[in-house]
């Protein structure tokens, strides 16, 4: 029995040589775009069943020949994509033309693809949905509704159009060799991760939100034309990141989530569990009724306890608004039966939080399945609990302290040197002033950058509300290489260590040592595999986020970067394990 056509078709184009036309540079993305976007179709996890056809370096009559075959050979139920990566041509009645291998300038009306012949094609196709993208320069006159270019038959019924630029605008090749083209790039990452998904499917028309979101700032704008619900078909799949799922009893994510709150048990009265507050950085407060006070908890510590560790609390006791509360720190014990407890001062009671607690907490650690309170009031008391259990921002926290140090001495070696520098030149002057001066101005410098870091590390702190994104983080080391400049000696090029955040909304470039700790990845991880991670803040180029990962807090010293290149596709596809 033969088996079933199948449903989806795609015919990939590319052309990178120009051989008979010198002003026709040669490409470097063509053959980059077909193999990027095939396995992007193809992909068994995110692709649809695209059968796809690939076309590169051929003449104009071959490749009218194959769009002819794909066209004409098309079924009712099918849905069909042609791409196209190369350049594209105007001539004096601004028609636009696909360059093939024997492109001139002198006869592309004879050696080039004729955008009214793909038009005449489609016009004739019965399949029940057409997508169109063309990487050319020139491309917008395929989606442009105005104006009598021959373009308009692209607004048929069942057709959808996306164009790398606008009518005059031109389209940028890869950046290097190896890599997509800018537009390209961006198509591939949309379909793999970055476009948001529905119901299962990423359709047409959020792949180009994607990809229009990822170009602005870059003088390449995309533009579409289609007619109807054809933007709606699908073009890859969406299933739910398996790093992210929870099982707990068949429940979901969000019914499934943390149990944190323990039982108060007060000198008199029924036991009861009180309010607990969950800061995003570890720090967990739990608010005793009758404003007895706060005991303030890191999340991580509490997993000490599993092991037979010491964990350690602060007590806050309630004070009128405007004082400083009163603060003593607290050790916790181990009851019979396993768990945490704490002995609060003054006879308030105690503080327990039981075995399984312990234990969900440890698998919520795993998958970064972290609740956090939407808003937070316990600044101060998060303040002094990550002072205590986290060594980078307790030295962040320093920085404004060693700056004013470093300032003090900076001031001091200046007058010391115009001391000895005055009234009179001696004919020795001690070196020593000058060292001191130089010294101090470096240590005044490198603070004054820390102090800078501090204050938006403790804008995070303070912020009433935590905005809260699941992403995921891996790392790429790009290898070393040589290259022999035009004058001179070969020059090698350390390798290079990129580390990358990303979701189906945002992909991320972390610029190296962005991360003031060290992402530890937990053992039931396989390795070279995403890290599960909660992101805090507004995840936008040019914007600060603090990452809480499985092992704790990263805190930044510098911004996130828009990741432009195509090596997040690696970090993003763990190795093959045998």
């Amino acid at each position: 029995m033969d088996e079933a056509p199948s449903p989806y078709r795609a015919l990939l184009i590319g052309n990178a040589d120009f051989p008979d036309e010198p002003e026709l540079k040669p490409l470097r993305g063509p053959a980059n775009d077909l193999r990027e976007l095939g396995a992007a179709l193809a992909d068994p996890e995110v692709g649809l069943p695209w059968q796809v056809t690939e076309v590169r370096d051929r003449t104009s009559q071959e490749v009218e020949e194959a769009m002819y075959d794909f066209f004409e050979g098309a079924a009712r139920e099918e849905q069909l994509l042609l791409y196209y990566s190369g350049h594209g041509l105007l001539d004096r009645r601004d028609r636009l033309f696909l360059c093939t291998q024997d492109t001139t300038l002198a006869r592309r009306g004879l050696r080039a693809v004729r955008h009214s012949y793909v038009t005449d094609l489609m016009d004739h196709c019965p399949a029940r949905a057409i997508i169109v993208v063309l990487d050319c320069c020139y491309s917008g006159r395929a989606a442009d509704a105005k104006g009598l270019d021959m373009a308009a038959p692209f607004a048929g019924r069942g057709r959808f159009v996306m164009s790398s630029c606008e009518r005059r605008g031109t389209a940028k090749d890869a950046p290097g060799d190896g890599e997509p083209s800018l537009f390209t790039g961006h198509l591939v990452a949309a379909l793999r991760h970055g476009a948001v998904g529905r119901d299962g499917y990423v359709t047409a028309h959020q792949v180009l939100r994607y990809v229009d979101d990822q170009l602005r700032g870059s003088g390449q704008r995309p533009c579409c034309k289609t007619e109807g619900e054809t933007g709606d078909v699908p073009l890859a799949r969406r299933p739910a990141p398996a790093e992210w799922a929870v099982e707990a009893a068949g429940r979901s994510p969000r019914e499934a989530s943390l149990d944190t709150c323990p039982v108060f048990a007060p000198a008199r009265g029924p036991c009861q569990q009180p309010a607990t507050e969950c800061h995003f950085t570890g720090a967990m407060h739990v608010l005793l009724p009758g404003s007895r006070g706060t005991l303030s908890v890191y999340r991580d510590a509490l997993l000490a306890a599993k092991s037979g560790g010491e964990v350690l609390g602060w007590w806050f006791a309630a004070q009128p608004l405007g004082f400083r509360r009163k603060r003593a720190r607290l050790t916790g014990t181990a009851p019979l039966g396993g768990g945490v407890r704490f002995t609060l001062p003054d006879g308030a009671g105690t503080v327990t939080w039981s075995a399984e607690q312990l234990n969900a907490c440890e698998e919520a650690r795993a998958t970064s399945n972290w609740p956090t309170t939407p808003r937070p009031t316990q600044t101060d008391a998060t303040h002094t609990v990550l002072k205590a259990h986290d060594r980078e921002y307790r030295r962040l926290t320093r920085a404004p302290w060693m700056l004013a140090g470093s300032l003090v001495a900076f001031a001091a070696s200046v007058v010391m040197t115009v001391r000895v520098m005055t009234p009179h030149v001696p004919d020795d002057i001690p070196a020593y002033p000058f060292f001191l001066a130089l010294l101090s101005g470096f240590f005044v410098s490198a603070y004054a950058s820390l102090v800078r870091v501090s204050f938006q590390l403790q804008r995070f702190v303070k912020l009433p509300e935590l905005p809260v994104r699941r992403m995921l983080l891996n790392t790429h080391v790009k290898p070393a290489y040589t290259f022999v400049p035009d004058i001179g000696p070969p020059v090698t090029v350390p390798p290079q260590e990129r580390t990358y955040l990303w979701s189906d909304d945002y992909r991320l470039a972390l610029p190296s040592g962005f991360f003031s700790g060290t992402p530890k990845r937990p053992s039931s991880l396989a390795p070279g595999a995403p890290l599960p991670v909660e992101v805090m803040g507004v995840p936008h180029p040019g914007q600060w986020v603090l990452v809480r990962t499985p092992q704790g807090t990263l805190w930044p010293t510098g911004r996130v970067k828009h990741c432009y290149s195509s090596e997040i596709d690696r970090a993003i596809r763990p190795p093959a394990t045998s």
